[in-house]
């Protein structure tokens, strides 16, 4: 990691084109105050004139982005370098030019192929995954679940002001009337405002959903034990032969009964005999009997004729349902009516690992993308996920899904106007009249404010982007920052951090509470700089973790109501905004001190 500290002005590079691209630098430019040069393939598209708005950052525009391009962007005096284009493969030949040409600088790889990631991460190179990280958040708004924080011996969640089973410990975010949100709010903020996200204590004996950010693993993992029951096959292989089945059986089956019938009547034998006698000309051709009654022997070539015609027809229909059943398993086609489970369109990168996600907590999950070479359908019907090949913007696609009966559905298609008409057509399905809830929708909507919009337009719907969550950790990972989760609601995200307070830094010697920062009561000079970044400064104290000592002792979490005065080596975790954490950050930042006396 970087040991340069927010406010000094250092520069970075940033290879990529595209939304995580502007999120980054607008961050690495504005709430980190470093300077950026950003490599794009055409400076005249949509994020790389807005990056070119942004204060302190400049564009170098190149078809082929070599040494001598990241010479141009200044690699050679950056602290950091952040490879976010969407091709595994050229972000893995920069990560090898940079670690060649520029062995001391620190570089942030995008990577989608995590098993091409796990041989690139070393030292000084970090591998990190934007849809890895947006997965379980998407999940968890799709599931209305509780998202859980990792703290150091402790169980907090991130939970919805629905549940309010747990012990609230504070109010992450609130809304006004208008809908409004204040992330953090102080106790005077709050009495206006109505609590939307809290964050609660979990007893040992609770349960609770593990949603991480951890990296998946590939795509073709599969449970080995989970196989294709033979009831399943049963219920297919009826669904597909039906009544052509039923009636090729049933007319054999009556030729049988009224041969017995007949040759019971004409010999006088028992119905088992008769059966026993009308049965083996029908199935196996039985002799001749010269001997017989004239009845029986008419009989018999009645039943000999009749099987000749019929077993075919029964064999045939056998045959056809099998090789259609087969075929339906393999497509991975919903095979039954299917409810309360989550519509995933979309089988890219982050589709496919929402799908692999829910499909791992056992929610029953219906995969629909356009394309049937998409990546993610080889995983879905690997893992017996049904999936639904069609255009989501029509009802009938939709239908096949079962989204009338769903519990929630997540769009994650690339194409911004895509998403939005499957949103809206999602919501036109009409949902039966018992259905619990209404669908919950979620979206991969890249811009705020169309995000809100749609809100207004389709009811319990959530606007998340991949970029918008994994912004904050691909910053923190170029700065030195180590950012353990993001809790995003609607426009807004807060991020859980861990701090180690540095030697001569401004923490040292302050009580705790010092760490909990409201927008009008961080002074510092860091905040003063820009009134608007000063609004956005608010952090929580979650514990403190004491320095533990060589020879013995330390090493204690402290709870926020113990307090304690903060020394050189403790780490603090706090929840805050992204502008919180950099002003917390610049506050724990090691300084030079005097000079030791001299013994």
């Amino acid at each position: 990691m970087t040991d340069v500290g927010p406010g000094t002005h250092a520069h970075y590079v940033v290879v990529g084109d595209g939304p995580l691209a502007f999120r980054l630098t607008r961050a690495l430019s504005t709430r980190y105050r470093g300077t950026v040069t950003v490599v794009v393939p055409d400076r005249s598209s949509r994020y790389a004139q807005e990056m070119a708005d942004l204060d302190q950052v400049d564009l170098v525009e190149t078809d082929r982005v070599d040494e001598k391009a990241l010479t141009a962007a200044g690699a050679d005096r950056a602290v950091a370098a952040a490879l976010v284009d969407q091709d595994d493969g050229g972000n893995v030949a920069l990560a090898l030019l940079l670690r060649e040409a520029w062995p001391q600088l620190h570089v942030v790889v995008r990577i989608f192929d995590e098993s091409l990631g796990r041989h690139l991460q070393r030292d000084r190179c970090t591998v990190l995954s934007a849809s890895a990280f947006a997965a379980p958040e998407i999940v968890g708004a799709a599931l209305r679940r509780l998202v859980r924080l990792p703290v150091q011996h402790r169980r907090l969640v991130a939970m919805p002001d629905a549940e309010m089973s747990l012990p609230n410990r504070m109010v992450l975010f609130a809304t006004d009337e208008d809908g409004t949100v204040t992330a953090l709010p102080s106790d005077e903020e709050l009495a206006g405002l109505a609590p939307k996200v809290l964050l609660a204590d979990v007893a040992e004996h609770d349960v609770l959903p593990e949603i991480t950010a951890d990296l998946e693993p590939d795509e073709d993992e599969v449970d080995p034990h989970r196989r294709r029951r033979f009831g399943e096959y049963l219920r297919t292989l009826a669904i597909t032969s039906g009544w052509n089945l039923l009636l090729a059986a049933g007319v054999l089956l009556v030729v049988v009964l009224i041969g017995a019938v007949t040759m019971q009547l004409a010999t006088g034998s028992s119905f088992f005999g008769a059966l026993y006698e009308a049965v083996l000309p029908s199935l196996a051709g039985s002799d001749p009997d010269h001997d017989a009654n004239p009845v029986v022997k008419v009989t018999q070539v009645v039943l000999t004729v009749v099987s000749v015609a019929v077993i075919p027809w029964v064999t045939g229909v056998v045959v056809d349902g099998v090789v259609r059943t087969q075929r339906l398993l393999d497509a991975g086609s919903p095979l039954h009516a299917m409810s309360d489970h989550v519509v995933v369109v979309g089988l890219g990168d982050l589709g496919t690992r929402i799908v692999r996600s829910l499909d791992r907590r056992g929610v029953p999950v219906v995969a629909v993308d356009i394309d049937e070479s998409a990546r993610g359908i080889a995983v879905a019907r690997a893992r017996d996920v049904p999936v639904v090949i069609g255009d989501a913007r029509r009802a009938a696609t939709l239908r096949a899904a079962y989204v009338d009966t769903a519990q929630a559905v997540v769009v994650v298609t690339s194409g911004g106007a895509t998403t939005i008409g499957i949103g809206f057509a999602a919501h036109s399905i009409p949902r039966p009249e018992d259905a619990p809830t209404p669908l919950r929708t979620v979206l991969r909507v890249y811009d705020k404010d169309l995000t809100r919009r749609i809100r207004r337009e389709i009811p319990d719907s959530v606007g998340l982007s991949s970029s918008f969550l994994a912004a904050p950790w691909f910053a923190a990972s170029m700065i030195g920052q180590e950012v353990k989760a993001t809790i995003p609601y609607r426009d807004r995200v807060l991020v859980l951090a861990e701090l180690e307070v540095g030697t001569n830094s401004r923490l040292v010697g302050k009580h705790s509470d010092s760490v909990n920062l409201h927008a009008a009561g961080a002074e510092s000079a860091a905040a003063t700089e820009h009134d608007t970044t000063k609004k956005e400064i608010r952090s929580r104290l979650l514990a403190v973790h004491t320095l533990t000592f060589e020879s013995g002792g330390g090493g204690h979490l402290i709870e926020p109501t113990a307090g304690r005065y903060l020394q050189p080596g403790d780490r603090v975790f706090v929840i805050a905004t992204t502008a919180g954490l950099h002003h917390l950050r610049e506050e724990a930042r090691e300084r030079p001190g005097p000079d030791p006396a001299p013994d």
